[in-house]
């Protein structure tokens, strides 16, 4: 299982408003979306653990047929928690990638925390593993691929 963070992993961390009826945008590299399919395709599940709240992020998770669940909490170490029970999945086989301080902390409690290579610095210190693409730079792509040479992508 791969819990992943939106803001500033998923995407640069800009954001701009695209008025009352759109609300707040984001882009989304489609490589990553890709990746995350191909994730997916070998049994991996992905599952967003994210405070961002927006259409944009909610309907890019959909288009990816990713949990919804776990999209807007405030609350990521027990939010992570909640997964782990809804899954039956132990933490330490769970990996999460991030950006943030409140990532640094859900790190500590999972079997594999990933860092993007912009994150804050108490994420990148706590991480297992920092990737050398930036959030929202086909970080995830870098992940599918770390993922398949460390051999821990069962049939890559």
């Amino acid at each position: 299982m791969v819990a992943f963070d939106v803001d500033g992993t998923l995407t640069d961390a800009t954001t701009w408003y695209g008025g009352y009826d759109i609300g707040w945008c984001q882009v989304y590299s489609v490589r990553d979306g890709e990746a995350m399919l191909r994730l997916r395709s070998c049994e991996v599940i992905m599952v967003p653990l994210s405070r961002n709240k927006t259409k944009a992020a909610r309907t890019r998770m959909e288009l990816l047929g990713c949990e919804l669940r776990w999209l807007g909490v405030s609350d990521k170490p027990r939010a992570f928690a909640q997964i782990c029970a809804h899954y039956g999945i132990p933490a330490e086989e769970i990996l999460v990638i991030g950006d943030g301080p409140d990532d640094a902390e859900t790190f500590a409690l999972a079997g594999v925390g990933v860092a993007v290579a912009d994150a804050h610095r108490t994420a990148l210190a706590a991480a297992d593993h920092v990737l050398s693409s930036k959030g929202g730079d086909r970080a995830i792509e870098e992940l599918e691929a770390w993922l398949e040479e460390t051999g821990r992508l069962a049939d890559s």
